[in-house]
């Protein structure tokens, strides 16, 4: 297999130019150069020996993805659309800055803790993972971190960088447009009581004791169990036929419901109204398509990358918390007040 070494005897340069030409670090190489060493690389189908980087000192162009899967989830974390997309954009946007990714994902965070601090890599980015096992793990291999979607928020002057959207502003701002098209009850429905969840739900209270208007709120906490969750779907047939929104704070949860409630013939929205949050793939793909809250994934993932990008180089940033917007997306599955 041909080496860097040889790479650099056929283009004239050193050693060292054809390792910043792939490792995107071309600030001091010209282009024509670039090109020449990029031509060649190509030539001699070069591949990179990544696993010496990762087992030595050296950079290992490495950037490790930790996904603590959420308990409520039947199998792994990727069976949600959020984590698949997550990847997806973290990936691409990693490889465009010379690095590669490798991911560890678990319910139990301890298993990650142990696989973490045992590769060398060059920064790592958490997602849904609780403060204090970031706060372990940043202990235990003093390598620059991000976090998306911390499920627990620091205590005290503590500062870790990490990145979220506006889950409390969503949440109002669905209440406050169910409340517009004439909801008289709003059951909020959410697989945990805490994290993005939780925020979401804040966001319901305050437009519901905000609003002038005589509005029932409910907070029920969705079962894992499939069986447990039919069960809980069936309760709510009841509210058939009386002005009541079933918001719920994951899309794939709205889907099923909307699903479960064809099977009892009940018509959406003319008999209840439904709605989620996120605007993944799901919400096009049933009917009616779902009033939902986007969250802009691609733009979690970017901010993240971009952050990590500067703790690498040794850059300040300006700020450790950076809030990612949201959007009402109005579909069909909410009755419209004439």
């Amino acid at each position: 297999m041909v080496t860097i070494k040889e790479i650099a005897r056929q283009a004239g340069v050193s050693t060292t130019t054809v390792s910043n030409v792939l490792h995107k670090k071309n600030a001091r190489v010209s282009a024509e150069t670039i090109e020449k060493v990029e031509r060649l690389l190509a030539e001699n189908n070069y591949i990179p020996r990544l696993g010496l980087n990762a087992l030595t000192n050296r950079s290992s162009r490495i950037i490790c993805i930790l996904i603590t899967t959420p308990k409520f989830a039947r199998g792994s974390a990727y069976e949600t659309p959020f984590y698949g997309n997550m990847l997806g954009h973290l990936e691409r946007l990693l490889r465009e800055k010379g690095y590669y990714i490798m991911i560890f994902s678990d319910k139990n965070v301890e298993e990650i803790e142990k696989m973490t601090v045992g590769w060398n890599v060059d920064g790592i980015i958490t997602i849904s993972m609780p403060y204090r096992h970031l706060k372990k793990i940043a202990g235990l291999s003093g390598i620059p971190i991000v976090s998306i979607d911390m499920d627990e928020m620091p205590e005290g002057n503590e500062m870790y960088y990490q990145v979220t959207s506006e889950d409390k502003k969503g949440g109002r701002e669905m209440a406050e447009y169910l409340i517009r098209q004439g909801v008289k009850r709003i059951v909020y429905l959410a697989n945990v009581n805490h994290g993005a969840d939780h925020l979401r739900f804040l966001g319901v209270m305050e437009a519901v004791r905000e609003t002038d208007r005589d509005v029932l709120l409910e907070e029920r906490r969705l079962p894992g169990n499939d069986a447990e969750r039919e069960k809980c779907y069936q309760d709510f047939l009841k509210y058939v036929g009386t002005e009541t929104a079933l918001f719920f704070s994951a899309d794939i949860n709205a889907a099923e419901m909307i699903s479960f409630l064809h099977r009892n013939k009940v018509k959406i929205p003319e008999e209840i109204s439904v709605a989620g949050m996120d605007d993944d793939v799901f919400a096009t793909i049933v009917y009616p398509r779902l009033t939902t809250i986007r969250v802009d994934v691609g733009e979690k993932a970017e901010t993240a990358v971009n952050v990590l990008m500067k703790l690498i180089h040794g850059e300040k940033c300006e700020k450790n918390v950076y809030m990612t917007g949201v959007q009402l997306v109005e579909r069909e599955s909410v009755k419209i007040k004439p």
